[in-house]
C-alpha cells in the first residue's frame, strides 16, 4: 500500500515538474500585461470599438435636429462668412418653427466692420438675447480671445485635485454675443492617440490667474437650457471627476470629466438652413434642440469615431445629448483589468492541467481551447449589451491561446524526444516498420508493462561449449557473429522483437510491443528460415576455413509480462514469465530428439498449422512430463534417418531389421525446411 502511494506521489511530482514551464509562461504574460498596460490599451479600445460596430446603441427619443449651412445654403445666400443679420434671421426662423433651444456651433470672435456688418451684429445679438440660445467657445493654452464667463452655476461636491489638468486660454465670440446668449459651451474635442474620438468631455477646467473655472461642454449646455436648469452639481474624488447631477439625473463621469461616446445606427435629422431662411418651417423643429453647424464642403470638421471614419461634430454633440437623456452610458469598470487577468490565469492553469489528457485527443483539445477562448467574448458581449460595461475579452483569449500554443509545442517536443529515445532503444531489436509504428502509437501505455500472449523463439549453436574450447577468440567471434547475424535478419524480416543475445543464443518474441494476431505463424516462419539459411550458407562458411555449425530452435507460446524492466539508470524491454523459461528448457530437447526445431505445448494448443508430437520430457522447473511437438516434415526426416541407420546396422550384421512405430506402408516425405510462404505485415 505504501509503495503504491509512493509511486503515485512520484508520478504527481513528475507531472508537476512538466507543468512548471507552462506556469512560468503564464506568469510572464501576466507581468507583460501589467508592465505594458498603456500600449495594450490601444488594442483594448479597438475591441470596444468592435462592440459598437457589431451592436450600436439602440436609438431612443432624441430631440436634436441639425440645421446645416450646407452647399445649397451658400448657393442661395452667398459664400461664408455670412452677414450676421442673416444668422439672426436663421435663429429667429428656427425659433418660430417651435425649437426649444438653438445652439450655434460657431465661434464669432471678430466684429464685422462693414456698414452692413455692424447692423448685422446688432441684429444677431438681439436674436440671441430674445431666444433661448447657446454659443460655442474653445479652450486651449493659446492667448485668450474675447474673454467670457460660464453662464451656468456650479456646485462642487468633494475636493478638486491639484493635479487635474486644465487650460489657460479661451476663444469665444464677441462679448456682445456671449452676453446675449443664454448659454456658453466648449466644442473642443480630444481624440485618442490613434486619432479616434471615443471620449466626449462634458466638463472642462480652465485655470485663470484669479480662480479655476468649470466649463460645460456645448452638448451639456444645450441640455441644461432644454431642461430649464440654472446650474450643475459635480462630484469629485481623488482621481478627478466622478459624476454629474442635472435635472435629477446622474451622469457617471470618467476622471477627466468625460463620457465614452456610444453611437447609434440612426442618423440625426438634418435640415438645410436655406429651407428655414426661405420662410418654410419644419415640424421636426417643434420642441427640438436645434444645432446650427457648417456642413458645406471645406467648412466642416470631420472626426473618426468607433463606428465611422468621419463624423461631423454636430452629430457627436447629438449622440452625447441622446446618451444623457436615455441615461445609458458606456464605462469600463474599475475591476475590469483584475477580472481579465483572473480569467486568463484560471483558463491558462486549467488548460495546462488537462493538456496531458488532451495531448492525444486533438479534436477534444481544440474544442476545450475554443471554449476557454470564446467564453470571455460571450461574457463581454452580454455585459456590453445589458449593462454598458466594457470588458476586454481579446487579451485574455489571446494570452490563453499563446499558453495553449506553448503547451502544444512542449508536448510536441516531449513526444519527439520520446520517439527519438524509442527509435534509438528499439532500432537494434525491432524491424524499421515496427519501430515506425511504435513511435506513432501510445508508447507510454505499451511500454509501461502489461500481460499479453506472446510467442517466444530461442535458438543457439549446438556443441558450442566444446567448440569454444578448441577455437581461439577471433574464430569464436566469427562463428557467433555469423549465426547471430543470420538470426537477426530472419527475425526482423518477420517483425519480431529481439529480446537479447546470450552468448551463442538469441531470444526473440512476437505480439509485443505491437499486436500481431499471426504471431505463431511469424515465429514458426522465422525458425524454419533460420534453420534453412544456416544449412544453406554452411558450405560457403566452412569453405572459408570456419567450423561447420548446427543450430537448435525452440518455439513456445504463453502469457508473459512484457515491458520496460530494470532500474532508473538502466532498463530493457523484455518478457518475463513461465513460457520464456519453458522455451529455454525445450531448446535442449532438440539434441535428444535429433531435430533442429521443437514446439512447446502452448504453441501447439493454438497452432493454425499441422504439428505432431515428437516426444515428452521432464524439464527442470516444471512438474511432470512436458509434451514436445514439431512440424510433420521434421518428424518424417527424423524417422527416415532412424531407418537408414538401422538398415546400415542390419546389413553389417546380416540380420533382418524392424523399425518400431513406423508401418511399412507409410511413405516418408523428404526433409523440407524451406520457410512457408505467407504474407506477413
Amino acid at each position: 500500500m505504501s509503495h503504491s502511494v509512493g509511486r503515485r506521489w512520484a508520478d504527481w511530482r513528475q507531472a508537476g515538474r512538466r507543468k512548471i514551464s507552462g506556469l512560468l509562461v503564464v506568469l510572464l504574460l501576466l507581468a507583460c500585461h501589467l508592465a505594458f498596460d498603456g500600449p495594450l490599451s490601444r488594442l483594448r479600445e479597438r475591441t470596444y470599438d468592435f462592440y459598437q460596430f457589431l451592436a450600436p446603441r439602440q436609438a431612443t427619443s432624441n430631440p436634436v435636429v441639425i440645421v446645416s449651412i450646407d452647399d445649397d445654403s451658400l448657393k442661395a445666400h452667398g459664400r461664408w462668412p455670412w452677414n450676421r443679420g442673416l444668422l439672426a434671421d436663421l435663429v429667429d426662423g428656427i425659433t418660430q418653427s417651435g425649437a426649444a433651444v438653438v445652439g450655434l456651433a460657431l465661434v464669432l470672435p471678430e466684429a464685422d466692420t462693414s456698414p452692413e456688418g455692424m447692423a448685422g451684429d446688432k441684429r444677431l445679438a438681439a436674436a440671441l438675447s430674445k431666444n433661448r440660445t447657446a454659443l460655442a467657445v474653445s479652450l486651449g493654452n493659446e492667448a485668450t480671445v474675447s474673454e467670457a464667463e460660464p453662464k451656468a452655476g456650479w456646485s462642487i461636491v468633494g475636493q478638486v485635485p491639484d493635479t487635474l489638468p486644465g487650460f489657460t486660454g479661451l476663444t469665444g465670440s464677441l462679448a456682445e454675443f456671449s452676453n446675449a446668449a443664454a448659454g456658453l459651451g466648449v466644442i473642443r474635442t480630444l481624440p485618442d492617440p490613434d486619432g479616434v474620438l471615443r471620449h466626449v468631455p462634458l466638463l472642462w477646467l480652465r485655470n485663470t490667474p484669479q480662480r479655476a473655472q468649470l466649463w460645460p461642454s456645448f452638448a451639456l449646455e444645450l441640455l441644461r437650457l432644454y431642461a430649464g436648469q440654472d446650474g450643475y452639481t459635480a462630484r469629485m474624488n481623488a482621481a478627478g471627476f466622478d459624476a454629474l447631477r442635472m435635472a435629477g439625473a446622474i451622469v457617471p463621469l470618467e476622471p477627466e470629466g468625460s463620457i465614452r461616446l456610444w453611437e447609434t445606427a440612426t442618423d440625426t435629422p438634418r435640415l438645410s438652413a436655406s429651407t428655414i431662411l426661405s420662410g418654410h418651417g419644419d415640424p421636426r423643429l417643434r420642441d427640438a434642440i436645434a444645432i446650427v453647424d457648417l456642413s458645406a464642403v471645406g467648412l466642416t470638421q470631420y472626426l473618426p469615431t468607433p463606428t465611422s471614419p468621419a463624423r461631423p461634430g454636430a452629430e457627436i454633440h447629438a449622440d452625447a445629448i441622446g446618451q444623457m437623456l436615455a441615461g445609458r452610458f458606456l464605462a469600463e469598470p474599475a475591476h475590469a483589468r483584475t477580472l481579465e487577468r483572473l480569467w486568463f490565469l484560471l483558463s491558462a492553469v486549467v488548460f495546462i492541467g488537462v493538456s496531458g489528457v488532451l495531448a492525444g485527443r486533438v479534436v477534444l483539445g481544440a474544442l476545450s481551447l475554443a471554449l476557454l477562448a470564446v467564453t470571455p467574448f460571450v461574457f463581454g458581449a452580454l455585459e456590453y449589451s445589458l449593462q454598458g460595461a466594457l470588458y476586454d475579452p481579446l487579451q485574455p483569449a489571446l494570452a490563453t491561446i499563446m499558453v495553449a500554443g506553448f503547451e502544444g509545442y512542449v508536448l510536441y517536443r516531449r513526444s519527439e524526444q520520446r520517439r527519438s529515445t524509442l527509435t534509438r532503444q528499439f532500432s537494434q531489436y525491432l524491424s524499421p516498420s515496427v519501430v515506425q509504428r511504435l513511435a506513432s502509437s501510445d508508447t507510454e501505455a505499451i511500454l509501461s508493462g502489461e500481460k499479453r500472449e506472446i510467442t517466444i523463439l530461442i535458438s543457439d549453436i549446438r556443441g558450442f561449449t566444446t567448440m569454444s574450447e578448441q577455437l581461439d577468440t577471433q574464430e569464436i567471434a566469427k562463428v557467433v557473429n555469423h549465426f547471430l547475424g543470420i538470426a537477426t535478419d530472419e527475425i526482423l524480416k518477420r517483425d519480431g522483437t529481439i529480446d537479447k543475445f546470450m552468448g551463442d543464443a538469441v531470444l526473440a518474441f512476437w505480439n509485443a510491443p505491437l499486436d500481431q494476431p499471426d504471431h505463431r505463424e511469424r515465429a514458426l516462419d522465422a525458425g524454419l528460415a533460420l534453420i534453412e539459411r544456416v544449412r544453406r550458407e554452411d558450405a560457403a562458411f566452412t569453405a572459408d576455413g570456419h567450423r561447420s555449425i548446427e543450430i537448435g530452435v525452440a518455439i513456445e507460446t504463453g502469457i508473459c509480462s512484457v515491458g520496460n524492466f530494470g532500474s532508473e539508470r538502466r532498463f530493457d524491454y523484455t518478457a518475463i514469465g513461465s513460457p520464456v523459461n519453458r522455451a529455454a528448457r525445450l531448446e535442449s530437447t532438440t539434441k535428444k530428439l535429433g531435430i533442429p526445431l521443437v514446439l512447446g505445448p502452448g504453441f501447439a494448443a493454438g497452432a493454425s498449422m499441422p504439428v505432431v508430437q515428437a516426444g515428452a520430457f521432464e524439464l527442470q522447473g516444471f512438474k511432470g512430463e512436458v509434451p514436445v511437438f514439431t512440424v510433420p516434415e521434421m518428424q518424417a526426416a527424423q524417422q527416415g534417418m532412424s531407418r537408414e541407420v538401422e538398415s546400415q546396422r542390419g546389413e553389417q550384421s546380416g540380420a533382418p531389421v524392424m523399425v518400431v512405430g513406423s508401418p511399412p506402408s507409410v511413405q516418408m516425405a523428404p526433409l523440407d525446411l524451406t520457410p512457408r510462404t505467407r504474407s506477413i505485415r
